[in-house]
């Protein structure tokens, strides 16, 4: 009984500790809601719940294409200076093959962060801000 309690235990803790923030061209996020990660020792991508940013690969703009950079410089900054990275995420994945996840920096809701900072907006699939505006 207690081995099995054990390998349970394991089990659920290696779960979490598979997927981590990882660098890619010396970037963490390509833009401002989609990050690089290792999951299970495979290379992935995470997209920030509840944020919707500014493009950066497709911008209708160029207004849009330079918020993106601020936001995908913003988030970066914030992963790069941040002590504890924790990810919380049921591993769903969206249409792009990427598992939907929210990125707690120091305790702090990143997706939270982007919003107050005007970086980005709450994710409203029926309503996609307007960055050209």
């Amino acid at each position: 009984m207690i081995r099995i309690c054990f390998v349970i235990i394991l089990l659920t803790s290696n779960s979490f500790a598979d997927l981590q923030i990882r660098k890619q061209n010396d970037f963490f996020c390509y833009d401002g809601d989609t990050c690089y990660v290792t999951f299970q020792g495979k290379k992935d991508k995470v997209r920030l719940l509840d944020l919707d940013t500014p493009e950066i690969s497709n911008p209708k703009c160029e207004k849009e294409y330079m918020l993106g950079i601020e936001a995908r410089d913003y988030i970066n900054q914030l992963i790069s200076e941040g002590k504890r990275i924790e990810f919380e995420t049921e591993y769903n994945r969206d249409f792009f093959d990427r598992i939907l996840s929210y990125i707690i920096v120091d305790g702090k809701n990143a997706s939270k962060l982007m919003v107050t900072h005007r970086l980005g907006v709450v994710y409203d699939k029926n309503n996609k801000k307007d960055w050209c505006e």
